[in-house]
């Protein structure tokens, strides 16, 4: 067991993860990440045979992480509405991170236009899961149509990461205000 040392998976992913957040799928070739990730041809395509396959790795990989950052991010808070708001924080820090390039699931479905491929299935099953996330947590504050709800808190969320890549001020800000009509709503209005 290599503690502390990187596979040439893992090399090639962060590579890859890194290139497609910043640049898209179609625009970085993979003689780009072989070079960059500096593994040869045959090494890249043991672990990954095609570069679609790839791209599902980086997303599957990506889902895992994001989603055990959000859950841990979560578990810090000890009301129903305060772990709600954990989400919308997460979403502040990850704004202002320096490889903060957008959102790769959205940017996947946007590539990727085949509903029947597993990229686009991987960008879906995301964003389901945060989804229902918000559903069970507005549940437990009291939002009697918590479903509905949830479904507009991800077009809220997902439009701020669209801003955000788009803009670099008021990131922040715009997540906070959003943050204040959510709790206003949770709040002043569980029975909607």
């Amino acid at each position: 067991m290599n503690i502390g040392i990187k596979s040439k998976q893992e090399d090639i992913l962060d590579t890859a993860t890194s290139l497609f957040s910043e640049f898209g799928y179609h625009a970085v070739g993979i003689d780009r990440i072989i070079a960059e990730s500096k593994v040869a041809k045959m090494t890249l395509y043991k672990h990954f045979p095609s570069k679609d396959f790839l791209i599902e790795s980086v997303l599957v990989r990506r889902d895992f992480m994001l989603r055990e950052s959000i859950i841990d991010n979560l578990n810090k808070e000890t009301t129903p509405l305060l772990k709600l708001k954990s989400i919308f924080d997460w979403y502040a820090r990850w704004f202002q991170s320096e490889d903060f390039h957008g959102c790769m699931f959205i940017k996947a479905t946007e590539e990727f236009s085949d509903i029947t491929s597993n990229i686009r299935k991987f960008s879906q099953d995301h964003k389901v899961w945060i989804t229902d996330l918000m559903e069970s947590l507005l549940k437990e504050v009291g939002v009697k149509n918590a479903d509905a709800m949830a479904a507009h808190l991800i077009v809220i969320l997902d439009g701020l990461t669209v801003q955000a890549n788009m803009f670099t001020t008021d990131r922040v800000e715009q997540i906070n205000y959003a943050w204040k009509y959510v709790e206003y709503v949770a709040v002043s209005a569980p029975s909607m």
